[in-house]
């Protein structure tokens, strides 16, 4: 790359990456707030708790990549042109593919991160998601080991620790078991540690006694013990582990999908369907960047003309993009479908590539510039009634007359 070019490459980078980390950060605190109570109500370390939100995140970043690319091209392109960098640039003699060639390379970086995040990280992460939540409800200790509080595990079983020490360590356990119609039992103990192994799992109670009382005449009977084991697993076990769906299926695994899988013979159309939408994903950041450049890659004279430019790339993005949505969506039951999948991102591709190529800006009808014009002029004198009244209570705080 020569001087403008890495000017405009390290210029819609950091774009993307300042909107991508911004955007991420956004999503990330979302998913926090979501999964606040597995701190607050279940009782989870803080560990546990951004293991279970950072694992969500690279699913929604997909998604973010391209609007993070997006964002960033208009950005480049806007400011170029409002700092008559484009004029310059074309007053030179300089040919399009100048000023379109870093933004191509951009493209292809996030197409490449797309590929990585869609193809290996996106599944991965579910699926561990997946393991990791199944696994912390299964396990109750997050339920046991919470001080000073009675846990009910379950009609007439409860639970209280008085203290949790090092190593797992609990102390002053009190276990309240009235399941059965006609006995109740009181487990009380000292110390307790909970064990797991290949048979399930298991809490050890030390130096405590088991008082049963019979509901029929009253009776009690006292036990006292220097260990007992109390078993847990067959609480554990209530947890229904789900199937494996389509997207926490690595690209392989849809490629070639097991014919027993439940999943997969229930409904196959989503194995296809999310197969071709990953490979069709890393085609959208070319799509973007080609279709701004057909409208707004070019220096203009007005800037309310270049305004409108740039309505008018986002609108056909925005439109492009919703159509493949439907696409993907329709391919879950029509296999024919995948013809629009690839054929919009294509399409756009080859559109913005022959308008670039060949100098020739892509306009609008004029009739729709003139709507987009009228609703241009709106907005842009209802933001400044609104900074006109910002200024104007401003200096009434201050004391100064208006």
């Amino acid at each position: 790359m020569n001087l403008i070019e890495r000017y405009i490459f390290r210029k819609a980078g950091v774009a993307s990456l300042v909107i991508l980390g911004s955007l991420s950060g956004v999503v990330w605190i979302v998913q926090a707030l979501r999964e606040i109570d597995v701190v607050t109500a279940n009782g989870q370390t803080i560990m546990t708790f951004l293991s279970l939100t950072t694992l969500a995140v690279p699913n929604l970043v997909l998604a973010i990549i391209p609007v993070a690319l997006l964002l960033s091209t208009l950005y480049t392109i806007n400011t170029m042109n409002t700092n008559s960098e484009l004029v310059v640039v074309s007053a030179s003699g300089m040919s399009n593919w100048r000023i379109s060639k870093p933004l191509i390379v951009l493209a292809l970086i996030c197409s490449l991160f797309s590929g990585l995040m869609g193809h290996v990280l996106s599944p991965l992460s579910l699926l561990k998601l997946k393991d990791f939540v199944t696994e912390m409800r299964a396990d109750l200790v997050s339920l046991i080991i919470r001080e000073g509080t009675f846990n009910t595990i379950e009609d007439g079983l409860t639970f209280h620790v008085a203290k949790r020490g090092a190593g797992g360590i609990l102390y002053g356990v009190l276990i309240s078991d009235d399941r059965e119609d006609d006995v109740s039992v009181i487990y009380s103990a000292n110390e307790g540690i909970v064990t797991r192994n290949n048979e399930g799992s298991f809490l050890k109670l030390k130096d405590g006694e088991i008082q049963q009382t019979n509901r029929e005449d009253g009776s009690v009977t006292l036990v006292k013990y220097q260990s007992y084991i109390f078993d847990l697993s067959s609480f554990s076990g209530n947890i229904i582990v789900k199937p494996v769906k389509a997207k926490e299926r690595t690209t392989l695994e849809l490629l070639n999908p097991d014919p027993n899988d439940p999943v997969f013979k229930s409904n196959p159309g989503r194995y296809r369907s999310q197969l071709h939408e990953r490979f069709s994903e890393m085609l959208w950041p070319f799509a973007y960047v080609f279709v701004i450049l057909a409208f707004a890659g070019q220096a203009r004279s007005s800037r309310q003309s270049f305004a409108t430019s740039i309505t008018a790339a986002t609108v056909s993005v925005i439109i492009a993009r919703g159509f493949a949505f439907s696409a993907v969506s329709a391919l879950k039951t029509d296999t024919t479908a995948v013809i629009y999948v690839y054929a919009l991102p294509i399409g756009c591709i080859l559109f913005g590539a022959y308008c670039v190529f060949n100098n020739k800006p892509a306009t609008l009808p004029k009739s729709v510039i003139r709507h987009i014009d009228r609703q241009n002029e709106k907005i842009i004198a209802a933001f400044q009634e609104l900074q006109t009244r910002y200024k104007a209570y401003q200096r009434r705080r201050a004391g100064v007359e208006t």
